[in-house]
């Protein structure tokens, strides 16, 4: 019996108490944290497997934000939806009021009624452009599918009359010191309705040259002789771009123009060989008649067919294929001297067939738009003939898509939804103009149609992608809980056993030393 209780038994028994109490709290600390897989990992002092567990953890988290995300997405596009079933409702009571006054019939009062209706709604779709949604336009006016067009062309030729179609022809102040005769300038200034877009300028000056200048608002963006290798130095050609030959019977240079506010303004420079020994006045040899020789087709294609100068028929461009201008473009572009094959567009080994121009180029010059205006004014300034196509179209590619991660390469792009402004001059104080408001309408109401299409494509878009990160949130989420829940009867039965031990252990230190305590009695 005294062997039975010796220090070292009694120590053994004391070392086994402490490690099963020991592991008892162990196993408590890790049942407390059942739920939570990387704490269990971190507890058993795996590192790979914490590792592993709190990398998940984060995606999932990260998967739930963006769920979220995309929920407020799907918000954005049902409330663009309520805006175009309204713009719709708005259009089906201008196409009534317009039907109305159509009649010529109508009595002139009724008519002022039917029109004061008809703008106070066209404001009512205007105001529209401007709505919000958390801070985030709903509309985008580069995606609407119908613009008005704004021509610069019509009447804009050394033969136009001040105030004719709005062109101001002044006496030009302080014009460069070797210009000879008088000197004037011509300016044109229109509404475009926008604060970007792109510009084509088609110019003709002939051998001598006029400078050429496009503004926005006030500010410049496009200068032929604003460059660095243009300068007043007293030569009658300064600071003039000039063209070969005559300006009324010689090819055109075409400046594509495009800006932006908050980027650089570019230009492709565009070749052309149509003109040749065409008098561009036609048989009444008055510029900007009906007659005069037909302009080039959005591809830059020119109808064909004869050479003359003025006589008794209609004439158009011919194109004979040959680039009269190059040896003064290719100069004047800052590009050397031309190689003198007229019969490519560029020298051979630098070709700029669709070369993005800007800043200093040669004699011209470009300067990042503003933004702060949506008038454009063209000016030319000339002491000589000239002649002058060009038009403004807004830019081809919306602005304002949206991007909504998705996240693991599952973003979804929101196409924008637009709403046209081919009504911005709309009227309905006569007939006519009822007849023609009718037109536009008609345009407007495909409009809506278009861009309900594209709303309902973005909601599907939203709908995959919510569903998908929707199912990836609740496989990791119970990845994470199955490790939780294996790991609550795992350690559950560890306690049970090492409370049985300890159970069992503080048993045996009990007897042992009651047992010490009788024999010590005995032996005293």
């Amino acid at each position: 019996m005294l062997a039975a209780v010796t220090s070292a038994n009694l120590s053994k028994l004391n070392y086994r108490s402490g490690s099963s109490s020991h592991a008892m709290q162990t196993s408590t600390r890790k049942m407390l944290f059942a739920g939570n897989a990387q704490e269990i990992a971190r507890l058993n002092g795996d590192a790979g497997t914490f590792l592993s567990r709190t990398r998940i953890g984060a995606e999932t988290r990260n998967k739930s934000t963006l769920a979220r995300s995309m929920q407020n997405a799907v918000s954005y596009a049902q409330t663009q939806e309520a805006g175009m079933r309204k713009l719709e409702s708005i259009y089906n009571r201008m196409t009534q009021l317009a039907s109305l006054a159509a009649d010529p019939f109508v009595d002139e009062g009724v008519r002022a009624q039917l029109n004061a209706e008809f703008q106070s709604l066209k404001q009512d779709s205007f105001d529209m452009r401007k709505e919000t949604f958390m801070g985030n336009f709903l509309y985008d006016d580069m995606a609407a599918k119908y613009f008005p067009v704004v021509d610069f062309g019509q009447a804009f030729t050394d033969k136009a009359v001040d105030g004719q179609d709005g062109l101001e022809r002044k006496n030009l102040a302080n014009p460069p010191s070797g210009w000879t005769g008088a000197p004037e300038y011509y300016q044109l200034e229109k509404e475009v309705h926008f604060n970007s877009g792109k510009f084509v300028l088609d110019i003709n000056g002939g051998g001598t040259g006029e400078r050429y200048i496009l503004k926005q608002g006030t500010q410049i963006i496009f200068d032929t002789a604003g460059g660095p290798d243009s300068s007043d130095s007293g030569n009658k050609h300064d600071m003039q771009w000039a063209t070969g030959g005559n300006a009324y019977t010689q090819d055109f240079d075409r400046f594509e123009i495009e800006y932006a506010p908050g980027q650089a303004t570019t230009f492709k420079f565009v070749p052309l060989t149509p003109g040749n020994s065409i008098y561009v006045a036609g048989p009444d040899e008055t510029v900007g008649t009906a007659d005069d020789p037909k302009k080039s087709d959005g591809a830059g294609n020119w109808p064909k067919n004869k050479n003359g100068t003025p006589s008794t028929e209609t004439v158009w461009w011919e194109d004979d294929v040959t680039y009269d201008n190059k040896d003064l473009y290719v100069t004047q572009l800052g590009l050397g001297s031309s190689d003198g094959d007229e019969s490519q567009p560029w020298n051979l080994g630098d070709d700029r067939t669709n070369h993005i121009f800007s800043g200093d180029v040669g004699e011209v010059k470009t300067f990042e738009a503003n933004g702060q205006s949506t008038k454009l004014t063209l000016r030319v300034e000339s002491n000589t003939i000239f002649q002058i196509n060009a038009t403004y179209t807004p830019l081809e590619e919306a602005t304002n898509n949206k991007t909504i991660e998705g996240g693991s390469a599952n973003d979804v792009v929101l196409d924008a939804v637009g709403i046209g402004i081919t009504l911005i001059d709309s009227s309905i104080d006569t007939a006519d103009n009822a007849r023609n408001s009718l037109g536009f309408l008609a345009k407007e109401i495909e409009s809506v149609a278009q861009q309900l299409g594209t709303i309902g494509a973005n909601l599907s878009k939203l709908e995959i992608a919510t569903e998908r990160l929707s199912n990836q949130v609740y496989l990791s989420e119970k990845g994470l809980s199955r490790v939780g829940e294996d790991a609550l009867i795992e350690e559950s039965t560890r306690f049970a056993r090492e409370n049985i031990k300890s159970q069992a252990t503080t048993a045996l230190l009990s007897q042992a030393f009651s047992v010490s305590e009788k024999v010590l009695q005995v032996i005293l």
